[in-house]
């Protein structure tokens, strides 16, 4: 191998951009119940596991998304578009799975008054 003395320049990258991108489609694609074809997937939105996941997917597209336009911006790295994308989703998925237990709780509740499980 001969070494010929030129450094190659490679552009710094912005992992927290990748890392919050991610999470973003993570948290989209559980919270859209695409992971699932089964007649299961109706009621995987009811339970905790999947609210849990995905807010904690929405939490580090929304933390990391935000550490990401930060050092786009003071830095000059590149993936400030991809964190804002990714910050916007995190906070419609955070949104959407917080809705989707309300629900889910409202309707266990009316079912347990309907049948008077809480007298």
């Amino acid at each position: 191998m001969v070494d010929t003395g030129e450094q190659v320049q490679t552009q710094p990258e912005n992992r927290a951009a990748a890392i919050s991108l991610g999470a973003a489609l993570t948290a989209a694609i559980v919270a859209s119940g695409s992971m699932w074809a089964t007649p299961v997937s109706f009621y995987m939105p009811a339970t905790i596991g999947w609210f849990v996941f995905v807010q904690l997917a929405a939490l580090t597209a929304i933390v990391s998304g935000h550490v990401a336009c930060r050092r786009a911006k003071r830095q000059g790295l590149p993936g400030r578009w991809w964190a804002l994308a990714s910050i916007v989703t995190g906070w419609v998925c955070a949104l959407y799975a917080g809705l989707v237990m309300v629900v889910a709780v409202g309707v266990f509740a009316g079912f347990a008054v309907l049948f008077g499980a809480l007298d």
